[in-house]
């Protein structure tokens, strides 16, 4: 059990020490079967992610990984959790008939419990999209990135226009746009960051 979880950290400071420090990373690999062999194959393996931990910090690539992984799981991640939350609150006030008080128009309740179908697909599209967005951020998918992020702002967008021509309460939705203002500009200024490296490196190559 040790040693698997130790290859499982072992795997881990391979991946964050990138493409460009593979000879460093094999070196790890065989000095990890010395410790293993001894051992002491986790303690290494813990010395060995902390190292390349520090290494990210260092260079472009690492710091660009790491800002990636900390939007994914600060923003993107939440996110994700918060409309499925919605999802499920929307479904426990539908199987309650709560979605207005007593008194209210019977024709507008009638409304709201049908469209129920189409909100709780809504939300829950919206939490898969989050979670989506978050794996192909990290694959440095930038082409699915957009195509997500568009697929979100218009899955919102229709969510608020068929909140508000049913008369829910639009507060869960209106709080969740000053997070969404901020995941879109931080997506484009990490989009930018990433790609930044390769337009430079095709300047080069121009001749001249």
């Amino acid at each position: 059990m040790t040693t698997a979880l130790a290859r499982g950290v072992m795997a881990l400071a391979q991946q964050c020490l990138g493409a460009d420090r593979r000879e460093w990373a094999r070196a790890m690999q065989a000095e990890f079967e010395v410790a293993r062999d001894d051992g002491k194959p986790l303690s290494f393996a813990i010395g060995c992610l902390l190292t390349a931990g520090a290494q990210m910090v260092q260079h472009g690539e690492g710091r660009r990984t790491l800002a990636g992984y900390a939007m994914a799981l600060s923003l993107l991640v939440p996110m994700a959790l918060l409309y499925f939350r919605q999802a499920l609150g929307l479904a426990r006030l539908a199987a309650h008939a709560a979605l207005l008080g007593p008194g209210d128009n019977p024709y507008l309740v009638w409304s709201q419990n049908s469209a129920v179908p189409v909100l709780l697909i809504l939300w829950m599209v919206l939490g898969l999209a989050h979670l989506c967005l978050a794996w192909d951020l990290l694959e440095g998918d930038w082409a699915s990135v957009l195509k997500l992020g568009t697929a979100i702002g218009a899955a919102t967008i229709t969510l608020v226009l068929l909140a508000s021509l049913l008369m829910l309460d639009l507060s869960p939705l209106l709080a969740q746009m000053p997070a969404l203002a901020v995941e879109g500009a931080m997506l484009l200024a990490v989009a930018r960051w990433h790609t930044r490296p390769s337009r430079a490196a095709s300047a080069g190559a121009l001749p001249g």
